[in-house]
């Protein structure tokens, strides 16, 4: 079976975004487990072990969409735009608590986060987010629920 064009840079775009957020996932749990470069505070990867995590199955969602598509099935773009969605939700999450945090500490002067700066807050996943509102710009037209049945009907 021919893979179409669309399904193409689909394929390119999940297989790049997809090595990309597990290289970052894998960073951030070494980081995690103490083993530090100096490459880690350039790129604003913390020490967390479940952000890494976070990462690797996003990542690993992107590369499953990439072989689906690439074995013929269709279904690895629902994988895909799965990933992009996933991905920006987590962009949410992490601002949201970049917000609590300024708030607390702007609004609130707690002391516990005196020193506090948004930079504090950025992390691989807020960034990375980046990839994947583009990917949703590209293909923002096909995200609907055409096609989907309802249960009972």
């Amino acid at each position: 079976m021919a893979v179409s064009s669309e399904n193409k840079n689909k394929m390119a775009f999940a297989l790049m975004v997809g090595i990309i957020y597990i290289l970052f996932g894998i960073i951030q749990m070494i980081v995690g487990l103490g083993l530090e470069s100096g490459i880690t505070d350039a790129l604003l990867i913390p020490a967390d072990i479940f952000g890494g995590c976070v990462l690797l199955v996003i990542g690993a969602i992107f590369l499953y969409g990439y072989k689906e598509l690439k074995a013929g099935t269709n279904d690895g773009v629902a994988f895909i735009y799965f990933g992009i969605l996933l991905s920006l939700v987590f962009v949410v999450i992490y601002l949201l608590i970049m917000g609590a945090d300024a708030l607390c500490t702007y609004g609130l002067g707690m002391e516990d986060l005196e020193s506090w700066t948004p930079l504090d807050d950025v992390k691989p996943g807020l960034y990375l987010g980046i990839l994947a509102l583009m990917g949703f710009l590209a293909w923002k037209d096909k995200f609907t629920l055409r096609g989907v049945s309802k249960a009972g009907a």
